[in-house]
């Protein structure tokens, strides 16, 4: 018998039930609750991020009759923003030059949806100009010299518009077909950050016929684009002008590696026989073990719910109120910036990628050496940006998606308090930064 096997399922399992169970139900609460209030008849939750909230809020209709309808939506940023290149190549350059953990030449050029032998040269092309390799990580304040070489380049363009107009039909077609263009008001669930992928489908509503926006409710929001209205945009945790302490202490890129879908992204669209259908990336088998054994511990937690509390409002009370709520939150964030030993192990190793693109190709938690640990305090990366930005030397600081994760597995014991605190300082001077950024770049956009 595999003891590894046994002790990392044991792992999952408490954390499932202490942790991820009740942070789903919270959440999907909230958001039935609202919509019932706001007269929304049809959810879509997007998938990856939403596949659990999905079969949570699923059960709770089934179970409390509510009239709610909810749709899983197979999507992505990439098969969403490909189509609509054509449409605004200024917003086309920006998504594919956006910065991330590990942004390369390659990346970059897989991002604009070309394929690899049309991308092959443009790869080269930005290569030979930062002078690094085409893998190589581009520095973040150099991405604006790519986007400026990409815009210049007249056969790329050209490709890009072409492959764009190719894909719009499809998505477009993928759309119409699960009722995303029925004139009656809807809403979108998802795990946040940006709200990008709202944006894109209003592009596509209009292109349906539908004025009216789409409503957004997600768990978290960090910005919303300079577009987009406010109103229509809801955060559970945290948004773009609150919860500066619960962003510090909060890690997207671990939320969603833990609440994903056994399958893999959705790359584009294609028409089978009389339907139009998602094609999607493949996806490794451990990664569906894992939330496989997760369904089955939220599906098990969410019946001992219904046996224990009689009725969908008792269970709404007994999860939205101050100090359900607060347990929930502070349960989260020890688990995520201060996890066990154990908890990073087996939550580290979780396949993890933060592009557009999902790369099978990286752990969740990095392994980091110790001085790859220290680049990450909030002197040394300040230091090290100022430095690069002022004399030009160049110096690639070894990032995690998840590094308190990282601490915890590569850390000399005696550093591990230094290494978490210095972070979250770090974290906090660069969400504050964001939100100051982002306040201030709306109030301009307003007063236009």
């Amino acid at each position: 018998m595999d003891i590894e096997r046994i002790d990392e399922k044991d792992i999952i399992s408490q954390t499932g039930n202490n942790v991820l169970a009740p942070v789903l139900n919270s959440f999907v609460l909230h958001v039935l609750t609202e919509a019932k209030k706001q007269g929304i008849k049809t959810l879509f939750f997007l998938a990856r991020d939403a596949y659990l909230d999905y079969l949570v809020a699923e059960k709770y209709v089934k179970e409390f009759n509510l009239d709610i309808q909810c749709k899983y939506l197979y999507v992505s940023r990439l098969s969403l923003r490909i189509p609509l290149y054509h449409l605004d190549l200024n917003q086309a350059l920006a998504y594919i030059t956006l910065g991330g953990v590990d942004v390369t030449p390659t990346k970059v050029l897989n991002r604009s949806g070309l394929t690899p032998e049309q991308g092959k040269k443009f790869v080269e092309k930005i290569a030979d100009f930062l002078q690094i390799k085409e893998d190589d990580q581009i520095p973040r304040h150099r991405l604006s010299e790519v986007r400026t070489l990409l815009e210049e380049d007249s056969e790329f363009i050209n490709t890009l518009v072409d492959n764009s107009k190719k894909e719009f039909t499809f998505a477009r077609d993928y759309l119409k077909e699960c009722g995303f263009g029925d004139k009656e008001k809807i809403a979108i669930v998802d795990s946040g950050w940006v709200g990008s992928i709202q944006l894109s489908l209003n592009t596509f509503r209009k292109c349906l016929g539908v004025e009216e926006p789409v409503e957004g409710y997600y768990y978290g929001l960090y910005e919303i684009p300079a577009q987009a209205e406010e109103k229509y945009y809801h955060s559970f945790l945290f948004g773009p002008r609150s919860g500066l302490r619960n962003k510090v202490f909060f890690n997207n890129c671990l939320y969603e590696c833990i609440f994903s879908a056994p399958h893999g992204m959705t790359l584009k669209y294609r028409r089978e026989s009389d339907k139009t259908v998602p094609v999607l990336s493949d996806v490794s088998t451990k990664q569906i073990e894992y939330l496989n054994q997760l369904e089955s511990i939220i599906s098990s937690y969410q019946s001992e719910l219904f046996a224990k509390l009689g009725s969908f409002e008792e269970i709404c009370k007994s999860f939205n109120n101050p100090v359900s709520q607060k347990k929930i939150e502070n349960a989260l964030f020890r688990f995520m910036s201060t996890p066990s030993y154990e908890e990073a192990e087996v939550f580290g190793k979780l396949h993890f990628s933060d592009d557009v693109i999902d790369y099978d190709d990286a752990f969740l938690a990095a392994k980091l050496t110790e001085q790859d640990l220290k680049d990450n305090h909030f002197n040394r990366r300040v230091y090290l940006e100022l430095r690069e930005m002022i004399f030009g030397r160049r110096y690639v600081v070894n990032i995690s998606g998840w590094y308190e994760g990282s601490v915890m597995l590569y850390s000399k014991p005696s550093n591990i308090r230094q290494h978490l605190r210095s972070y979250r300082h770090y974290k906090y001077y660069l969400q504050y930064s964001k939100r100051k950024r982002w306040i201030r770049e709306r109030e301009r956009n307003d007063k236009t």
